[in-house]
């Protein structure tokens, strides 16, 4: 989501291919180093692959560069290119997770997560200032699954008090990109699949998810 996120932002024109990840083909196993998206085919006999790496090149052909030029704010980018991840891999643990302790636990981590994200953020309205910066793509996938599932995400009172990092979300949400980042019904299929392995949080309040599911159902494609 954040190397499409990145693209639409700077305009490349470019063929998808979307890959299920529960029966991949053949020919995506043998081009893909660690068999994970994304990928980036480059003509005939390149391919680049994990979404920092190719975000850095995207960003790097194609002016203005938004990734700063200075070696410690770089290094610093790079560092919370990596946290994003981690909070995405909590964050999904922490909503498909079918254990009650579990799920408990990482819904710990990811609040200690947003945390740390808050601090970072100070007054700012992105990451490293007024301007967008390469380091803000890597949060879309953040609030984009936060966004999908925001009533249950106010009653776990998940993001409560942590107003830097709702507003700095509502900024990034407010952004093109961001939608057109994604495979297309994604917050449905997410919704869905929460519903399909029967997660506690699922478990919890599944009249919740009906009406998310109803929600995004009822969404016209944009």
């Amino acid at each position: 989501m954040r190397v499409l996120a990145l693209m639409c932002h700077k305009n490349i024109k470019f063929e998808i291919k979307f890959i299920e990840m529960h029966c991949k083909p053949e020919w995506f196993l043998k081009i893909s180093p660690l068999s994970r998206v994304p990928i980036l085919m480059i003509g005939d006999d390149i391919v680049l692959f994990e979404s920092d790496a190719i975000m850095e090149y995207i960003d790097e052909i194609t002016p203005p560069q938004i990734m700063s030029s200075d070696p410690i704010q770089k290094a610093l980018d790079r560092g919370k290119f990596e946290y994003a991840s981690e909070l995405m891999k909590n964050m999904s643990i922490f909503v498909f997770s079918y254990d009650e302790e579990k799920f408990f636990k990482y819904k710990e981590l990811v609040k200690k997560n947003i945390e740390q994200i808050e601090k970072w953020l100070e007054d700012k309205k992105y990451m490293n200032g007024d301007q967008i910066s390469l380091v803000d793509f890597c949060f879309i996938p953040i609030f984009v699954n936060l966004n999908a599932f925001k009533p249950i995400i106010q009653q776990c009172e998940l993001t409560k008090n942590f107003t830097k990092f709702n507003k700095y979300g509502e900024t990034i949400l407010q952004l093109p990109c961001s939608k057109a980042g994604k495979v297309p019904d994604y917050e449905l299929l997410i919704v869905e699949g929460v519903e399909k392995v029967n997660s506690y949080l699922y478990r919890s309040n599944p009249c919740f998810f009906k009406s998310l599911k109803d929600i995004h159902i009822r969404q016209p494609p944009k």
